[in-house]
């Protein structure tokens, strides 16, 4: 098991975000799931669907859960997407890797014209996101299994 403290952003305004660059998309079901890999980021679209109940696990409860990366899926708080293939294994060693070699880890929302506009890719990485856009937050506990 690996576990670490990342920083997490959020956009100064509202809709604000940078891009997520260049990529390989792992997608991970037909309703809009992908993992997008990059050198120094690893990127998860998640369905409009999914997106209410994420900020309310996150934004609603006076302490920030932790977050969880298992074979089996991605878990924050009470909340849980499963992951229905076993292409996602490729994403966790991305993760693993970002993990592994930054000194520090960083998370915030980015976009990229691929997959719409309304569309959020909530982005893990070893470099901070633009600071001219972001504002750090606070913290998060993140554990890969």
């Amino acid at each position: 098991m690996l576990e670490c403290e990342l920083k997490r952003y959020a956009a100064y305004f509202r809709g604000w975000c940078q891009a997520f660059g260049e990529h390989e998309s792992i997608e991970v079901d037909e309703k809009g799931s992908y993992w997008l890999l990059a050198e120094n980021q690893v990127g998860l679209v998640l369905p409009k669907a999914l997106i209410k109940p994420l900020n309310r696990e996150v934004l609603l409860h006076e302490e920030i859960p932790s977050l969880t990366f298992s074979d089996q899926g991605v878990q924050i708080g009470a909340l849980r997407f499963p992951f229905p293939s076993d292409h996602e294994k490729k994403a966790l060693n991305a993760i693993e890797h970002l993990i592994e070699t930054g000194p520090e880890f960083h998370m915030f929302l980015t976009s990229h014209l691929l997959y719409g506009s309304g569309s959020k890719i909530i982005t893990f990485s070893s470099k901070k996101p633009l600071s001219i856009i972001y504002k750090e937050i606070g913290t998060m506990h993140i554990r890969l299994l």
